[in-house]
């Protein structure tokens, strides 16, 4: 039969023996693997894309296929989310095999549409990148609240020029792109190479990079400079751990010598326009006048040091500052005051709050509170449940945070230009490109923000520095996606400045405590992302549960 037939190919191609199969998704997680922080040797996220989808279409067992997919990349999960075990044991394991579990479903999906003749004429680099897109913007925004961590094409954000189509289809764009180039390599890699199919993969594999090289010269070209102003970033440093069994007089001493920090910082590095601080490193009820009101009208000798002292110091230093703090919101519930005798308040926030030295304050309420780490997705739903998980997955851990209200921005005014407009995605929210797009929207004037400003704990990481940077990592298109430069305050780091290409511009050591000058520059341009969205991805999606279901009908016919 000619080459060009598909009949022969969709049979003959899935040929490979048990232990090709094995060898074969063994190299690719472990270069999967390697292409990560802190290992990095992101070009090997190219072989890893090769190799996948190489052993998916050739494994002759779905059964064999299953079972070498998800002890090899359970493993390489295992060692990326070792962090998670100081903070969720039990959960430690759930979170390994949800995240294999992904991989399965992908070679499980590329097998079965390159099996079924109707599909076969696909080249792999078009059918390879479509479905692992489609189902990684399910894994990313949709199942179990989001887990838009280890996203295929991240890694590439360490050659730049190539990553500046991320401002058309988002973060998405960057994992069609890698699969593309796998998909071309799988069909070389094949036993017995369909000549004509891999020669037309690999030209719309070379045609597609050649696009991204040239439209990043493109944007490099039209780079503007707009100074933005000068921005103290103040890194501190205490564990996860040691935060949660803190004291409260041990959290205003930690809040004194952050205090300290920033003082010596504006010595060392003379005046800023702003000075930031890490996600809740300011502790006690934020700065809600409602709330203080009611918590005096009963105690009147009631005090709220740590804000105080914040206060006073942007009065003397006649510099905003911008600090994560908890936030009870809203007044206290009265309710619960006369029953128990306890102040609650309203609502409960995890929040960004500008201080300016006129005493008028500005606010951001975490409108996406993390999942499992703040919420938990769905099971909130069931009380009983709820806390029946919480007791299993984390004793001890009471989730007590509200999503806020809406999407805000923050305006910062300044004495000769127009206020900074800044939004400021809290932790997890920054690795959400829907999310962070959003905030962005809600700036009503017409034009963009100016600045991204994230505020980050990441004491949840202990010792494994891998995390800290991936969190980084993938917070970093969203300077791409939505041509703004980012600030990012983290206690134990990452705390960094990214330009508005998401290159690294400054960055601090982590574990260490340190304050950092940063002087941002803005950008005015408007990306074809913001209008659109995630309409790539769900273009994805939905080309593949279509062919999905077209295969079933097939399966029936023959």
């Amino acid at each position: 039969m000619p080459e060009s037939s598909h009949t022969v190919s969709s049979t003959s191609s899935q040929s490979d023996t048990r232990l090709l199969t094995c060898v074969l998704l063994a190299l690719s997680a472990t270069s999967w693997l390697l292409s990560w922080p802190s290992i990095n040797l992101w070009p090997m996220c190219l072989l890893w894309a090769a190799l996948i989808v190489r052993a998916a279409i050739g494994a002759r067992s779905w059964v064999w296929l299953v079972v070498w997919t998800i002890i090899p990349y359970s493993i390489c999960w295992g060692w990326l989310l070792r962090w998670s075990i100081d903070v969720t044991g039990p959960g430690y394991p759930a979170m390994v095999l949800y995240s294999a579990a992904w991989m399965v479903l992908f070679v499980l999906m590329i097998r079965r549409l390159h099996l079924r003749k109707m599909l076969v004429p696909i080249p792999l680099c078009v059918l390879a990148p479509v479905v692992w897109v489609g189902l990684e913007y399910l894994r990313a925004e949709w199942f179990l609240g989001a887990w838009p961590w280890y996203l295929a094409g991240l890694q590439l954000i360490e050659w730049p020029l190539i990553c500046q189509i991320a401002d058309i289809g988002g973060v998405w764009i960057m994992g069609l792109l890698l699969l593309c180039v796998g998909g071309a390599a799988a069909e070389w890699l094949r036993p017995h190479p369909y000549r004509r199919q891999a020669w037309l993969s690999t030209s719309l594999a070379v045609l597609f990079c050649l696009s991204a090289v040239s439209y990043g010269m493109a944007r490099f070209a039209d780079e503007k400079e707009t100074p933005l102003g000068r921005f103290l970033v103040v890194q501190t440093n205490i564990k996860a751990s040691n935060k949660v069994a803190a004291s409260y007089e041990q959290q205003l001493l930690d809040a004194a010598e952050f205090m300290r920090m920033t003082i010596e910082g504006m010595e060392q590095f003379g005046e800023a326009d702003l000075i930031i601080w890490p996600e809740t490193m300011l502790p006690d009820i934020g700065f809600d006048p409602i709330t203080t009101r009611d918590i005096l009208e009963q105690s009147p000798d009631w005090s709220r040091p740590c804000q105080t002292q914040v206060e006073e110091a942007v009065e003397y230093l006649s510099t905003p500052m911008l600090v994560g703090t908890s936030t009870w919101a809203d007044g206290i519930d009265q309710s619960h005051l006369e029953s128990l005798g306890e102040f609650v308040p309203i609502n409960r926030y995890n929040s960004a709050v500008l201080v300016l030295p006129d005493g008028e304050l500005d606010s951001y309420h975490k409108i996406f509170p993390t999942p499992f780490g703040e919420r938990l997705p769905w099971i909130d739903a069931w009380p009983w449940l709820r806390q029946k998980m919480l007791d299993f997955g984390g004793p001890g851990v009471v989730l007590e945070l509200d999503a806020g209200p809406e999407p805000t921005v923050l305006e910062m005014p300044r004495p000769d230009a127009a206020p900074l407009v800044m939004i400021s995605p809290i932790c997890f929210e920054a690795t959400v490109p829907s999310v962070t797009r959003q905030l962005f929207q809600s700036q009503k004037t017409g034009t963009s923000p100016d600045l991204i400003v994230n505020l980050t704990n990441d004491g949840w990481f202990g010792d494994v520095d891998g995390g800290r940077l991936s969190h980084a990592q993938a917070a970093r298109f969203r300077c791409i996606e939505l041509r703004a430069p980012m600030i990012r305050c983290a206690n134990t780091g990452q705390s960094a400045a990214f330009d508005s290409y998401g290159r690294l511009v400054a960055a601090l050591p982590s574990r260490e405590a340190g304050v950092l000058l940063v002087e941002p520059v803005g950008d005015s341009r408007r990306t074809l992302y913001i209008l659109t969205g995630n309409l790539l991805p769900i273009m994805c999606m939905l080309f593949t549960l279509l062919s999905f279901i077209l295969t079933l009908k097939s399966a029936r016919a023959e």
